[in-house]
């Protein structure tokens, strides 16, 4: 049960339509009337932490089709993330996975109800911590106590709760919470963005039809986590929209696995982030060592999708040349907006595709504003503000933090800041808080890892300020460098001189293997900026 697969819907739109759809429909029909058998009601929160298996992609589908809020949790979450998340969003029934490397998800459990294991049978679960959780079903063949196996949940239902469930699906109306995603919480704690089926049957409609996935059948290597907004509205819902296949590689990311997988599936489309592809094409270049006829294998991809940073001109380069692309998508937005906000289109430059975050996504409103809230004319930086369809309906149990993330005039505020060109066209140039005062000098990070990103020798930069007694703050850049590079910290600056005035030179430039994430892979600047200061004694 719990091994990654491939779902086909439906391959052969020719032959036996019916069957497949049936066939597709009939685990996703038998899971909700499970959960319905289960006494859970309309509108009850379930959450799903598992890596990426095929139990999990039911799940969230059968959750949403009963009428249910589907909670994604990430599969790396320990025990304090885990409690926390369910505490916050009120779950009433959890689904969990069977074991992802070391992890082992019931055994887990036990740390946070210790007395599960006493339970002689699947019956509702008590927990002082956790009043409201009552259910947990495992997605595994063992049998544990206090829980359900997933597959058992399937044979609960009778004629009486499958008649339930329809008449449930009557009741379901557009703009109904369907799905709780936790933000990043770069700065901060984490919070829930409530999203409605209004929100991300519209924004994955309006994505698939951006990238013209109408036009012919496409199978989608995801290699994205399915808990993710990326997985979850890109990946299935997409899939869902214009009939694609959707290729699960492997429990979590493996560049290896991705690699046999677009051979062995012919992949047309495959989904990552700038990390990714760098991986994956490290991979491919290895294995031409030994099957120089590695790249024509590949040669069934046609669509990349990036998201998460730029896609650097030097990657663009290597991902055409690699995979012999036709076309590389970017895209921008936050879980917040369902979660897309700007998309390339289909005819976009390299140059577009490398410098911008995209145009604006159909029926999406955008403007920017200065700190007084202002709208700024084009090409003017500031904070980027939304409305339309995709806006989440606020984040759960928050009323606070939700107020204070919207305008009076109704305008979701993000945090970020972006320059809006006349074209529809947005550049992304750092995060208001990232904003680096440098003695009485307003420096924006992104213009200064824009250009660092072009140094041949660096894979990935990270631009911040940290203390300094007379200035205030001044500019550090952590980076990663190529392997075997000899790139130093005065190669960096010398580098830097000409292309941007003296003052946002990093001062202080340290290279580094990785940089300490959030649960669901965000950089975090504000520890790279805390490590660095402690190195360097500045506090």
């Amino acid at each position: 049960m719990n091994t990654p697969g491939h779902f086909n819907f439906p391959r052969n739109l020719r032959a036996d339509k019916a069957a497949k759809e049936a066939a597709f429909q009939a685990p996703i029909d038998s899971f909700a009337a499970g959960l319905v058998a289960l006494d859970l009601k309309k509108g009850d929160h379930i959450a799903i932490w598992a890596p990426n298996v095929i139990e999990w992609y039911i799940s969230i589908l059968a959750i949403i089709k009963a009428g249910f809020v589907a909670v994604n949790l990430n599969p790396l979450y320990e025990c304090p993330e885990l409690e926390s998340s369910l505490k916050k969003t009120d779950v009433k029934a959890l689904i969990i996975g069977d074991t992802l490397n070391e992890r082992n998800y019931y055994r887990m459990m036990e740390k946070i109800i210790p007395n599960i294991s006493s339970y002689r049978s699947a019956v509702p679960i008590s927990c002082d911590n956790l009043p409201l959780l009552k259910i947990l079903i495992v997605i595994s063949s063992e049998i544990y106590n206090g829980a359900y196996r997933w597959c058992d949940v399937l044979t609960l239902p009778t004629n009486y709760h499958r008649l339930k469930l329809t008449e449930i699906e009557k009741e379901i109306c557009i703009h109904d919470s369907c799905n709780i995603q936790f933000t990043s919480g770069t700065t901060g704690m984490t919070k829930g963005a409530t999203l409605s089926h209004y929100n991300v049957v519209n924004n994955s409609y309006f994505i698939g039809k951006r990238m013209l996935l109408m036009k012919k059948h496409h199978v989608i290597c995801l290699q994205v986590p399915l808990f993710h907004t990326f997985g979850t509205v890109l990946g299935i819902f997409i899939s869902l929209h214009y009939g694609a296949t959707l290729v699960i590689p492997s429990l979590k990311f493996s560049p290896s696995r991705s690699i046999e997988s677009i051979i062995k599936y012919k992949c047309t489309v495959v989904y990552g982030t700038p990390t990714m592809y760098i991986d994956l094409i490290t991979i491919a270049q290895n294995r031409l060592k030994t099957d120089p006829s590695i790249f024509s294998k590949l040669s069934s991809l046609e669509i990349a999708v990036t998201s998460g940073a730029l896609c650097t001109p030097d990657l663009f380069k290597q991902m055409m040349k690699t995979f012999n692309l036709k076309k590389i998508y970017s895209g921008y937005g936050m879980t917040e907006v369902s979660p897309i906000a700007f998309f390339s289109k289909y005819d976009d430059s390299e140059y577009l595709i490398t410098t911008t975050v995209g145009s604006v996504l159909d029926h999406t409103e955008v403007k920017v504003v200065n700190k007084d809230f202002q709208t700024v004319p084009f090409g003017v930086a500031g904070e980027v503000c939304f409305k339309g369809y995709g806006v989440m309906k606020g984040y759960y149990n928050e009323p606070e933090t939700t107020k204070r993330s919207f305008l009076d005039d109704g305008w979701l505020r993000s945090g970020d800041k972006l320059i809006l060109m006349e074209n529809g066209y947005g550049k992304i140039v750092g995060r208001i808080k990232d904003t680096i005062l440098r003695g009485g000098e307003n420096i924006e990070p992104g213009e200064i890892e824009i250009v660092l990103m072009t140094h041949p020798d660096i894979v990935n930069v990270q631009v911040y300020g940290v203390s300094d007694d007379r200035l205030g703050e001044v500019v550090a850049t952590s980076i990663v460098k190529r392997e075997h590079s000899t790139l130093n910290e005065e190669d960096v600056k010398k580098f830097c001189e000409g292309k941007f005035a003296s003052y946002k030179i990093p001062k202080y430039v340290k290279f580094v293997q990785d940089y300490p994430r959030t649960a669901s892979g965000k950089i975090q600047k504000v520890r790279l900026r805390e490590m660095l200061e402690r190195e360097l004694k500045l506090r």
